[in-house]
């Protein structure tokens, strides 16, 4: 009879010493979750923000203290009387991968437009003795470039280059002629009092370049070219440079730029 007892209480101390952790358990997990809850977000405040950092890869060809000679072909459509086809060089100096100066020139082939051809044929070559625009021969500058976006793309899926784009705003000379209506031919403008042979030219645009090699890339370029318009020979406007206001020829140009190796 004892030992029945003895063995129940056994059983029932055994019974009772598993039951109250388990129900410790289950009175305390609301408890835990919630910490473990606030120590999650607390996590999320420090780690989440490095799990936004992005990565900026460095370019695939880069241009830090080289040099950059090209050339270039153009077009310029925005003149009513001539098209220009413009033909040039351009030398680049890189102070670091965004910002550059750069020396440019061009000579400027003209060719009548379709309105100009019809004037002449329709007027019986009486248009030569009316004012009309000067028609432009060359261009020089200096301008400084600055490309702050650039990245990467491939190409047919087998290379990968780079590419970046830039601003562009410069000053420099600007040559053209004007048509003489007594000797029938054109002369070369001159300006300021009719002292100097050529005027003053502002220019701002944009620019492409993508890279074919580590030497070599093709380049896009508009630009804008700003002068003062010729004023003519004749009432108290002559040789008043910007009494006439201003003229505006706009260019786009593909170019090739071969890059000098990288400073050691």
């Amino acid at each position: 009879m004892n030992g029945r007892w003895a063995l129940r209480t056994v059983i029932g101390i055994v019974i009772l010493c598993a039951w109250i952790p388990v129900a410790s358990a289950e009175e305390g997990a609301p408890a835990v979750q919630e910490e473990r809850t606030a120590l999650d977000k607390d996590l999320d405040k420090v780690w989440g923000k490095e799990r936004d950092v992005k990565v900026i890869q460095k370019r695939v060809f880069e241009k830090d203290q080289r040099h950059e000679i090209g050339v270039l072909l153009g077009i310029i459509p925005n003149d009513s009387f001539f098209n220009y086809f413009p033909v040039g060089l351009r030398y680049d100096y890189f102070f670091n991968e965004s910002v550059a100066i750069e020396l440019s020139g061009a000579y400027v082939p003209a060719v009548d437009t379709n309105l100009r051809k019809d004037l002449l044929k329709f007027s019986g070559n009486a248009i030569s003795s009316v004012q009309i625009p000067e028609r432009v021969k060359w261009y020089a500058g200096v301008n400084a470039y600055w490309a702050p976006v650039h990245g990467k793309i491939s190409i047919f899926n087998a290379k990968l280059t780079s590419f970046d784009i830039g601003l562009l705003v410069g000053i420099g000379a600007i040559g053209s002629d004007t048509y003489n209506n007594l000797k029938k031919k054109w002369e070369t403008r001159y300006s300021y009092s009719g002292k100097v042979p050529l005027n003053f030219q502002a220019n701002l645009g944009l620019g492409l370049h993508l890279f074919l090699t580590d030497y070599l890339a093709l380049r896009l370029d508009y630009r804008h070219y700003i002068f003062p318009a010729y004023p003519g020979k004749t009432g108290p406007k002559y040789n008043s440079e910007w009494s006439d206001g201003v003229r505006s020829l706009a260019e786009v140009t593909l170019g090739l730029g071969y890059f000098t190796p990288a400073p050691k």
